[in-house]
């Protein structure tokens, strides 16, 4: 028995479908303006980045008719300063280590100055924290 065939936008039980379509956005900076580039679709631009996705969608219904439809946004900047947003996105998650062990090092500091006999107001002026800080420290 042959199987029958599916009319389109329609699955096997006579069902519609639903199939959203997807744009890639590219976002560059421009001496004054966004430049948003929709492959397939076209170029516009946006004032400031808050405008991006409205300006991207209204090319996209203007062009295609499509009013359901899916944005990939992705930012792209000159080398150099790609180059910095990666140090930059380095030396952040370096800071967060180091905050970590750094707490850390402060409860352990807290404890043992408690466990020398230290009020948290003794232990708060060594640390340069409050004495608030210090019993935070001590009971955490």
């Amino acid at each position: 028995m042959r199987p029958k065939k599916l009319k389109k936008g329609y699955d096997a039980y006579g069902n519609k479908t639903v199939h959203q379509a997807s744009y890639s956005v590219t976002v560059e900076p421009d001496e004054k303006y966004w430049i948003l580039t929709i492959p397939g679709v076209g170029v516009t631009q946006a004032r400031t980045l808050s405008e991006v996705d409205t300006m991207a969608r209204d090319l996209i219904e203007i062009m295609t008719g499509d009013r359901d439809f899916a944005i990939k946004q992705e930012m792209r900047f000159p080398e150099e300063v790609e180059a910095h947003l990666e140090a930059m996105k380095r030396y952040r998650e370096q800071s967060r280590q180091a905050n970590a062990l750094a707490a850390r090092e402060s409860r352990k500091a807290a404890k043992g100055l408690r466990k020398v006999g230290l009020t948290l107001r003794q232990i708060g002026q060594a640390l340069g924290i409050s004495y608030q800080r210090a019993g935070q420290l001590v009971n955490g």
